[in-house]
């Protein structure tokens, strides 16, 4: 179980516009921290699900990146730990198997969508906009 996050006065979240990204391709990570860093946002990177719910690095991400296919766990099952714990931190899917895997997965509780590789730079600027704007993260 994870601990409550951070808020201000009045209900709104203290946590920055820290991204998360969960990919265990090396290349991936880079490439997405270097679209991400371009438009402003921070991000921490985790080769893998277990590595993110072992850090400390949910009590400030605002939003997750997730691969859906993974060694280990994958990032629907990441979800699925997630909302169990009560976390309501979005999460943005990616998969070369979007056809496949996306009404599954968005499904899941936490998932707000999912973008098929290789991605397109405004669909997910958009899809993570949309995710810090729902209010989800806090």
């Amino acid at each position: 179980m994870f601990p409550a996050r951070p808020r201000a006065q009045g209900g709104s979240s203290l946590v920055g516009r820290l991204l998360s990204i969960i990919d265990d391709d090396e290349d991936v990570r880079q490439s997405l921290l270097a679209l991400i860093e371009s438009v402003g946002y921070s991000a921490r990177l985790f080769a893998s699900a277990e590595e993110f719910l072992a850090s400390d690095a949910w009590t400030e991400t605002c939003c997750i990146l997730s691969d859906v296919q993974m060694a280990g766990m994958s990032g629907i099952e990441l979800a699925d730990r997630l909302a169990q714990s009560g976390s309501r931190i979005p999460i943005i899917l990616i998969t070369a198997y979007a056809k496949d895997n996306q009404s599954f997965a968005l499904s899941r509780p936490g998932v707000v969508a999912v973008l098929p590789k290789p991605l397109q730079l405004n669909a997910l600027i958009e899809q993570i906009g949309r995710a810090l704007d729902s209010g989800a993260a806090g």
